[in-house]
């Protein structure tokens, strides 16, 4: 990861100062340098951090994510270029004609980082041999992933267990090596330089006792992979609290200082929000009223953080219901489809544009809800859905927000099925364990692009 830094800072810096014109000097130059200077310090720090460079992803995957981290480094620079105004427009020529060499050749340089870490990983005395103790879920999940990354120079020759694994339908698993018994010679004999211990899939903590102590008067790196009935096909991290290290089935970073920030970027940003959007909302009032009878806008209880009841604020949209469809419908939500005759003329553009969203910005500023978060969906469907896929509910640890990581990634709209449900539940809890305010950032700038797209809006 050190060397991918440097190689990235000398990239880019490097590129940048062969652009220098000849004719440049004294304080300018100065400014320049120092320029250049500063590419080098966040290409190091953006890309010593970059472990998609051994993933078990193909090479194209990885130099994608790469040019995506490599566009961090052009907006930090480019907006530093603009408010200092550094080396006036030498400086920003310079950056423009920097970022068509340096993005090529930051890419070139990624890909042969991996060609290098590939070679030398699997070169004569670097490739290690690994065995797996028990062959539960977790442990054929790693055995699928060190198949597909040849990059890590980790070749499993086998497993011990009671008996043989029957394979999964497509699956390829390593050789059946014998009972645990039949292992200690081996590992006496030094012959596994890796060793994967399937926790939970022994038989009683005398025989994990007995194993450890084996290979503890071995040569081997050790490995503990958990299994339990309770974390099969479920997403899990190690982290630590108090020193002490844990398995999290679900993380929430947003604590303290954090939700602190979070708080004050939402009073922030919907003040701003609604100064900007106050014309453009009063206009929409306006045209509701004239568009047909009932309040301009709409209220609906949904749950919010910790699954508290909240009442969510829309720009009404369909025309008011009957007592009679209200009757017919208690206890269900009818969500609006394509051609849905309750949706209003103005009602339409405003649901393909987003527009009717803008009163939760109200919500924002009252703490409801937040800029960024998973969606809040209607309590009927909370009650339906928590009952279908597990962790739903896990969604409502923070508070729930206008636009979120699952809308940005093509799940907006209507979820009509349990399968569409639960990939919004995924991404909603990648979001979670994963927030930053950077990644709220990025959010927000593509909000804009996926509303004018108008994908599955209706």
């Amino acid at each position: 990861m050190a060397l991918a830094g440097g190689l990235s800072a000398t990239l880019n810096a490097g590129a940048f100062l062969a652009l220098l014109p000849p004719h440049v000097s004294g304080v300018e130059l100065f400014y320049l340098r120092a320029l250049a200077g500063l590419l080098a310090v966040t290409a190091f720090i953006l890309f010593a951090r970059f472990h998609l460079l051994s993933s078990a992803r193909d090479l194209w995957w990885m130099l994608g994510r790469g040019a995506r981290r490599w566009a961090r480094l052009f907006i930090a620079v480019a907006l530093l270029t603009l408010v200092a105004r550094m080396g006036g427009e030498n400086g920003l020529a310079l950056l423009a004609k920097w970022a068509v060499i340096a993005l090529p050749l930051q890419l070139v340089g990624l890909a042969v980082l991996r060609g290098v870490a590939h070679s030398i990983n699997n070169a004569p005395g670097n490739q290690r041999d690994a065995v797996f103790f028990g062959m539960g879920s977790e442990a054929r999940k790693l055995n699928l992933r060190l198949r597909r990354s040849p990059i890590l120079g980790v070749r499993v020759i086998g497993y011990y267990n009671d008996a043989p694994v029957m394979p999964r339908a497509g699956e390829t698993l390593p050789p059946y090596l014998g009972r645990f018994a039949d292992a200690t010679a081996r590992i006496q004999a030094n012959d596994f330089e890796v060793v994967f211990i399937a926790a939970g899939q022994l038989d009683g903590e005398s025989m994990t006792s007995e194993i450890v102590q084996h290979l503890y008067d071995s040569t081997a790196a050790i490995y503990f992979v958990p299994e339990s009935r309770f974390v099969e096909d479920l997403a899990t991290h190690s982290t630590d609290l108090a020193g002490v290290p844990l398995l999290a089935l679900h993380d929430m970073p947003i604590l303290g200082l954090s939700r602190a920030l979070k708080r004050t970027v939402d009073i922030v940003g919907a003040s701003v929000m609604l100064v900007l959007l106050s014309p453009i909302m009063i206009t929409i009032a306006v045209v509701i009223r004239l568009d047909s009878p009932g309040p301009i806008l709409f209220r609906q209880l949904r749950y919010g953080e910790r699954g508290e009841p909240i009442v969510v604020h829309k720009f009404r949209s369909m025309r008011v219901v009957t007592r009679e469809e209200e009757a017919a419908n208690k206890g269900t939500v009818r969500q609006a489809v394509a051609g849905d005759d309750r949706i209003t003329s103005i009602g339409r553009f405003l649901r393909r544009s987003s527009l009717d969203e803008l009163p939760q910005f109200l919500n924002v500023l009252g703490g409801s809800m937040s800029l960024v978060g998973p969606r809040p969906h209607a309590a009927e469907h909370n009650e339906l859905y928590r009952r279908l896929i597990p962790g739903y509910m896990l969604r409502h640890s923070v508070k729930p927000g206008i636009t979120g990581w699952a809308q940005i990634n093509g799940l907006r709209g209507i979820t009509d099925t349990p399968d569409k449900m639960q990939r919004r539940v995924e991404y909603d809890r990648y979001y979670i364990t994963h927030w930053s305010l950077w990644l709220d950032l990025q959010i927000l700038m593509r909000t804009i692009p996926e509303i004018i797209a108008g994908r599955n809006a209706i």
